[in-house]
């Protein structure tokens, strides 16, 4: 081998010398350190859709999303786009929407970011919730804003900043009132 081929050889090691190292080392530094391993979720999913029954055997809870990750360590569960459809103990179903939703493991859901609630029973005074923050507990069935929020149904619309109320019983209780619109329906 003559003086350019061993020069050549020389240079290919000396790179190698010196990358191989740096390789080896970005693969430790994508392992998550042990401080930060919460952050790491437990599983993910997209596309999700979930059911939930309840011991009768009836459908309770229905989850669509478009992603999902479970933090177990944390207590939580992420969901992008959620349309949560909650079904009441007659069978009758609330649907609700937003951009973000985060479930707690006490069964406490938070909706952020275009929340909308619909009622899908036919003849109910209250026929949708808009707003863009809300907590409902699953279990009891109440929810609770301290955001802007417009109720509206047949003939009305009722604006307020805050709100609690029971979906089981239909009672709502506005925090700050601070308009309501009514347009009654002429007979004919």
């Amino acid at each position: 081998m003559n003086r350019i081929g061993w020069s050549i050889v020389l240079i290919f090691t000396a790179v190698a010398l010196l990358y191989i190292p740096i390789l080896f080392d970005n693969e430790t530094n994508n392992k998550p350190i042990d401080g930060d391993i919460e952050l790491v979720p437990n599983y993910q999913a997209v596309n999700l859709d979930s059911k939930l029954y309840n011991k009768e055997g009836k459908l309770s809870h229905q989850v669509i999303a478009d992603r999902m990750e479970h933090y177990q360590a944390l207590g939580f569960t992420l969901f992008e786009n959620p349309v949560y459809t909650l079904f009441l103990d007659d069978g009758e179903p609330w649907q609700v929407t937003a951009n973000e939703g985060t479930l707690y493991d006490n069964n406490r859901i938070q909706l952020e970011k275009n929340v909308r609630i619909r009622n899908l029973r036919t003849q109910e005074y209250v026929k949708e919730i808009t707003t863009e923050f809300i907590e409902i507990d699953l279990h009891k069935k109440l929810l609770q804003s301290d955001q802007i929020v417009t109720i509206s149904g047949l003939n009305y619309v009722v604006k307020s900043v805050g709100l609690s109320g029971n979906l089981l019983t239909q009672e709502y209780e506005l925090k700050d009132h601070v308009e309501t619109e009514f347009t009654p329906q002429l007979r004919q």
